[in-house]
């Protein structure tokens, strides 16, 4: 009885001191699939769950019982200026979202004018802000001269393979499954025109990790140099990592899967380090969506 009692309470102390990292249900998963799988090893227990909507990620927060938190960036940079206990630890994902088409000629932006555009989700996430803004600065006004329509990224696939469906602004890798199943074909790499507009890296703060405690210092480095650790296996091991993601992305084919690496950049760089430019695009973000950025955050958003 005494062993059991101690047997118990060694695994009691063990699960403590394991960090909680909620991560979202999606594409994500291949940059913590090395992780997941045991491929990257960590000096530090991380016990990785999934969010499906921020209700759940709110909840989480409030009741203290997760450490690290991936968001889309404008997303935390939002739950923040609600009063929400959360840091922005660094960024991870940098490339992801592309303009396609499908049996429709996009000789520049401007011929967008009188086209419906579908982008995932809805106002305020990363493709709905990049193509307002974009739409904004060649002279055309979102919702008016060209109508953003929203749907989940395996919808807007269906519809584009249906025919019902020409333009849209998708994250891999559903461009890549677009490009498949839909014949479509990709006109613009969105990172690379917001570089051309405001003379930024050809990069986009997408996804960042947040912080939802007060972790020790050499507890979170430890944490954070899995987390980047498992990003470079992304990132130089697409075919196995390819395959490791498929049973978490719902069967989506491997070869989708590697082939949308080719396309995606993940890599971590400290909120410090990139500060600026996460605030230029909260700006950004404020600018062509108040309602998704009532306010901008200050100087503690940024954990280090």
């Amino acid at each position: 009885m005494r062993k059991l009692l101690l047997l118990l309470f060694l695994l009691a102390i063990s699960f403590s001191f394991a960090i909680n990292v909620l991560i979202p249900v999606g594409p994500t998963v291949v940059a913590f699939v090395g992780l997941m799988e045991k491929k990257v090893t960590s000096e530090v227990e991380l016990k990785i769950d999934f969010w499906r909507t921020l209700d759940q990620v709110s909840a989480q927060i409030a009741a203290k019982n997760v450490d690290l938190i991936v968001l889309p960036v404008s997303i935390g940079a939002s739950l923040y200026s609600k009063g929400i206990d959360l840091k922005l630890a660094g960024v991870i994902l940098w490339k992801a979202f592309y303009v396609v088409t499908k049996d429709f000629d996009l000789a520049d932006l401007k011929t967008l004018s009188g086209q419906e555009i579908y982008t995932p989700q809805g106002k305020g996430q990363t493709g709905d802000v990049l193509i307002r803004y974009l739409l904004e600065t060649v002279g055309l006004k979102p919702d008016v001269d060209a109508k953003i329509r929203y749907a989940t990224p395996p919808e807007i696939v269906s519809l584009m393979s249906a025919g019902k469906v020409k333009v849209a602004v998708l994250p891999e890798p559903y461009v890549t499954l677009a490009l498949k199943q839909a014949q479509a074909r990709i006109e613009y790499d969105l990172q690379e025109l917001w570089s051309h507009y405001t003379q930024l890296p050809a990069r986009v703060p997408i996804t960042g990790l947040f912080v939802a405690k007060n972790l020790d210092e050499a507890t979170l480095h430890k944490a954070m140099t899995a987390i980047e650790n498992s990003l470079k296996y992304a990132m130089e091991n697409r075919h196995e990592v390819a395959a490791l993601s498929v049973p978490h992305l719902g069967g989506m084919p491997a070869q989708i899967i590697e082939e949308s690496l080719t396309r995606t950049l993940y890599e971590y760089k400290r909120a410090s380090e990139v500060a600026s430019e996460v605030i230029q695009y909260l700006k950004i973000t404020q600018q062509v969506d108040p309602s998704a950025m009532p306010s901008m955050p200050d100087e503690k958003f940024f954990a280090f």
